[in-house]
C-alpha cells in the first residue's frame, strides 16, 4: 500500500511539473526572456523530432501517390509509343507501296505502244508459291495464255490459264518455265530455266552457252525476244555463280532474279505483246 501510495504522488507531482512548464512556456511565448529562452532548449529537441517524425509520415505517403501518378504516366505514354510504331509501320507500308507503283509507272511511261494492265496478286498456290500466283484480271480485261508478265525491276512470268476475272501467273522459276536470255556485256544468247534447288532462293539457271564464254559475275541478263512468247530486253537478272556440268563440256550460270517473288504483290501484263 505504501509503495502504492509514493507511486501515485511521484505520478502526480510529475504531471503537475509538466502542466506548470507547459503553463509557463504558453506565458512566455514570443517573450525573448531567460526562463523563455530555457524551456524553448529544453522543448525544442522533442518538437523537433515529432516535427520530423510527422514530416517523413507526410513525405512517406506523398511519395506513394506520386508513384500512382507516375505509373499512370507511363502507361499513357507507353500508349503514345504504340500508337507511334504503328505508324511509322503504316508509313512504311505506304512507302514501300508508292515505290513499287513508281516502277510500274516509270516502265509503262517508257515501253511506248505496248498495251500494259495493272493487277493485283490475289493468292499463291500453297506449298509451290514461288512458282504460280493468281492476279485479279483476266479475259474480260483482255489478257489472254501467254500474255507477259512482270513488275517495274523485271521479268515475272507468263500467263498460263485464264478465267474472265482471274489469271494464273507460272514464274520464271518454276522447273517447267523456259526464256530466251541475252548477256548484254557479250551479246551471248542463252536460255533462263527454273530449277526446283533453286526456286526458294529466287533464283534460275542459265545454260546454253559456249564453251570460251567471257560471263562474269554481275553481268546482266535480259529477254532475248526469241521464242515468240516474251518480247525482247526485260530484266531477268544478273550472274551470280558460273559453273560447269558434270563432264566438263560446258557452262552454266546461277541467275539472281531481279523481282523477289517472296515480296512482290503487283504485277503488270503486256497484252498481246509476244
Amino acid at each position: 500500500m505504501r509503495n502504492r501510495r509514493k507511486l501515485h504522488v511521484t505520478v502526480i507531482s510529475i504531471c503537475t511539473v509538466i502542466l506548470v512548464v507547459m503553463g509557463i512556456s504558453f506565458a512566455t511565448r514570443g517573450s525573448s526572456s531567460a526562463s523563455g529562452n530555457v524551456l524553448g532548449g529544453v522543448f525544442s529537441p522533442v518538437q523537433d523530432f515529432f516535427s520530423s517524425i510527422g514530416n517523413g509520415v507526410s513525405g512517406f505517403f506523398g511519395f506513394v501517390f506520386d508513384m500512382k501518378d507516375f505509373q499512370q504516366e507511363n502507361l499513357e505514354l507507353k500508349d503514345q509509343v504504340d500508337q507511334l510504331s504503328a505508324r511509322v509501320r503504316e508509313l512504311e507500308a505506304y512507302e514501300k507501296e508508292n515505290e513499287r507503283l513508281r516502277q510500274m509507272l516509270d516502265f509503262k511511261a517508257s515501253s511506248g505502244e505496248q498495251d500494259i494492265v495493272g493487277c493485283e496478286i490475289i493468292a499463291k498456290d500453297p506449298g509451290n508459291w514461288f512458282y504460280s500466283f493468281t492476279i485479279d484480271k483476266g479475259s474480260d480485261d483482255g489478257i489472254s495464255v501467254n500474255d507477259t508478265v512482270m513488275s517495274g525491276y523485271g521479268l515475272v512470268g507468263r500467263v498460263s490459264e485464264v478465267g474472265a476475272s482471274w489469271a494464273k501467273v507460272q514464274t520464271i522459276v518454276d522447273t517447267d518455265s523456259s526464256v530466251g536470255a541475252l548477256v548484254t556485256r557479250t551479246q551471248e544468247y542463252a536460255i533462263v530455266d527454273g530449277d526446283l534447288t533453286l526456286a526458294d532462293k529466287g533464283q534460275c539457271t542459265m545454260s546454253a552457252l559456249v564453251k570460251d564464254t567471257s560471263l562474269i559475275l554481275g553481268d546482266t541478263v535480259v529477254t532475248s525476244g526469241l521464242g515468240d512468247v516474251f518480247p525482247e530486253g526485260i530484266l531477268i537478272g544478273t550472274v551470280a555463280e558460273i559453273k560447269s556440268d558434270s563432264m566438263g563440256y560446258s557452262q552454266y550460270a546461277v541467275i539472281d532474279m531481279a523481282v523477289d517473288l517472296k515480296k512482290i504483290q503487283e504485277v503488270m501484263v503486256i497484252r498481246n505483246g509476244r
